[in-house]
This record gives C-alpha cells, sequence and structure tokens, in this order.
C-alpha cells in the first residue's frame, strides 16, 4: 500500500520489498561496463514527486508527476505508488487507501491510465523477461490469499494459484520464481512458487526483506550476528540458504541489502558497500557521511546505480532534502543529480 508522504522525512528507512527486485528489463551487470567519471546527468530510471499541501491530495499520500528522462506525466488520478518503468509506460500501484479497490495500473506516456489484474490486490512484481506481472490478491479478513499472473501486453490471466495464508504480498521475481509472504512484522510463512508448477514451496524463515536480483536465481538477505548483522548473498538450496557471499559488520546499524539484476553485485546500505559476489571485493561508495536510504538502489547499467537517501539533521523532525546519487560499483565514485525542493518528496522507480 502507499505510505504517506507526509511520514517520510521522519522515516528513515522506507522498506518496499517490491522495489528490491521490479523491473525484469533491467540490463544485467554482464552488459558493457561505464568508462570514465561518474555522469552527472538526470537519473536514467523514472521517479516520482510527491508535493505537500497539494488541495487535490491535503494527505500527500500519492505522487504529483512522474520523471523519466525528459519525459514529465501529471498524475492521472492515481492514488497509489510508482513501481517500476514498464514497456511504453510506469507501472503503479492504485486505490489507496481503500484495499477493495487496490490494483495494478500502467500510466501511459500520454497521462492515460490502464488497470490491470484483479482488485484487492498488492505488490505487483514483474517477470524476468518483462513480459507478465504476478498479483497477490489477498482478500480483507480471507484465510487463503491467491497469487495471479497476468500478461503485460493484453491484461490477459494466465495463470493462478491459491496460498493457504491472509495477507499475501510478494518481494518480486526472479528465475528462481516468486516469493511470496504473509504481509506481517516477520514476514512468514514464506514461499517461492515458479508458475506452471502445481504447488508453491514453504521456505525457512530469511528475515523480514528479502532482495531480488531479477535476472538470476540470487537473492539477498540479512542475519543477526551478535550485536551487528551479516548481508548475504545466496540461492536456494534443497535444504535453504546456500550463501555465495556475505558481508559482516559488528555494528548494529539499520542497513538494507540489494542486487544488481544478474547477481554480481551486493550492495549493503548504512555502511555503503558494493561486494563483488563471485571476488569478494568490497568498494565504499563515496556518500555523505550518515547517508540513510529511503528507498532500495536501482541498477541504470552494468556498474552505475542510484541511490535515494537523505544526511540526517539535528534532530529527526528536520532531515536535509532528499537528493537522488549516481554512484559506480567499480570506483565507489559518486555524484549527487537531483535534491527536492521544499515540499516535495521523491520516489525512485526501477527500470
Amino acid at each position: 500500500m502507499a505510505l504517506a508522504a507526509a511520514s517520510i522525512g521522519a522515516v528513515l528507512i522506507l522498506a518496499v520489498p517490491f522495489l528490491n527486485s521490479l523491473g525484469g528489463n533491467q540490463p544485467g551487470t554482464a552488459g558493457s561496463p561505464a568508462s570514465g567519471p561518474v555522469s552527472a546527468e538526470a537519473p536514467r530510471l523514472p521517479y516520482s514527486i510527491t508535493v505537500a499541501n497539494n488541495p487535490g491530495n491535503p494527505l500527500d499520500t500519492w505522487w504529483a508527476t512522474i520523471r523519466d528522462g525528459k519525459t514529465t506525466v501529471r498524475n492521472p488520478g492515481v492514488k497509489g505508488e510508482l513501481v517500476a518503468r514498464l514497456g511504453e509506460g510506469w507501472l503503479v500501484t492504485t486505490g489507496y487507501p481503500d484495499p477493495l479497490k487496490s490494483q495494478a495500473a500502467i500510466v501511459s506516456k500520454n497521462g492515460k491510465l490502464r488497470p490491470i489484474g484483479p482488485l484487492e490486490a498488492d505488490t505487483p512484481a514483474i517477470s524476468p523477461d518483462g513480459k507478465q506481472l504476478a498479483i497477490p490478491v489477498a482478500p480483507h479478513g480471507a484465510k487463503d490469499s491467491q497469487v495471479v499472473v497476468v500478461n503485460v501486453a493484453d491484461g490477459r490471466e494466465v495463470s493462478r494459484l491459491r496460498i493457504p495464508t491472509p495477507m499475501l504480498s510478494s518481494f518480486g521475481w526472479n528465475k528462481a520464481g516468486i516469493w511470496l509472504y504473509a504481509n506481517n512484522a516477520d514476514r512468514t510463512p514464506m514461499y517461492l512458487w515458479q508458475p506452471g508448477t502445481a504447488e508453491a514451496r514453504k521456505l525457512p524463515a530469511l528475515g523480514a526483506e528479502i532482495a531480488l536480483a531479477s535476472g538470476s536465481d540470487t537473492f539477498g538477505y540479512s542475519t543477526a550476528e551478535g550485536a551487528g548483522y551479516c548481508a548475504k548473498a545466496a540461492t536456494l538450496g534443497s535444504s535453504g540458504p546456500e550463501v555465495k557471499r556475505q558481508y559482516c559488520s559488528d555494528k548494529p546499524a539499520l542497513h538494507t541489502v540489494s542486487l544488481s539484476p544478474d547477481g554480481g553485485t551486493m550492495v549493503v546500505g548504512g555502511p555503503w558497500v558494493a561486494v563483488d559476489v563471485a571476488g569478494g571485493k568490497q568498494t565504499k561508495l563515496n556518500l555523505p557521511a550518515g547517508l540513510v536510504g529511503t528507498s532500495p538502489v536501482a541498477f541504470e547499467n552494468a556498474t552505475d546505480l542510484l541511490v535515494l537517501g537523505l544526511v540526517p539533521g539535528k534532530t529527526l523532525a528536520k532531515p536535509t532534502a532528499q537528493t537522488i546519487y549516481r554512484c559506480r560499483v567499480t570506483t565507489g565514485e559518486c555524484k549527487a543529480l537531483v535534491t527536492e525542493k521544499p515540499g516535495e518528496v521523491f520516489g525512485l522507480g526501477q527500470r
């Protein structure tokens, strides 16, 4: 569901699981790496702008415009969030705050809205090839939920499965399948379903947030280790996670785990370190001290990613403005691209 924009300034870590993995048509990190210094050009991924004190949106709970390169699209009446660029438009959620009207939709470049999939839907996930959406459907008060797969092009339903848990949501969709969870504090029970199979696999508890590499079967998660934590990149074996690489800290800092589309790079928010999963090289991202991410990072290409965050002010009630930075995972170089104006709140989408 949409998060009230008025509260974002006080919420320093924005946990939106599906944003970690959407963007099935993102280029993989196996593509040509960027060369030369990091560019200061506008973000190559879409971002939304919510305007405070908007008479048409007095609670500031949904975006006013989407900006994507040279394109600006005004909100055509959507009450929800920007999720990702999809096809010739942008995937959004709508229906907030009424769960009975919650639905995925696509906003076109001319500002028209095309609802897609069933009502009472939550956290749509894009398939790795970008051609389908997996949409959890969790009717209010029901003991069971369903996950429905629809074609992006025509909205036609192609598959459906009942999941024996209420309040179903998704972390996203990668080559291993669609990752689903009960929308409660610890995100359990958790399931993995590969469309075309007769049932979903029930998974061991992996923590409250899972990040997916959309172009591989790799996933990321973190575990408490003493007073600190370990961020891990893993694949799923027959008996549970098979860890390929981990980054551990003895500091109890808040953090997020993100993965490049091919699963080759793990980015740990908080310490802001990019970790090469295969070789183990760690690259410190040169971001402002104390920067706190307000959205999962998003890869623009093989080596460049966007980080949306803010530097805490003297009090939580007065943080500095959100800024979108571009960082290169191979060198750690970062540049500020755009900073919100007074009364604005950014929301970073995916490719």
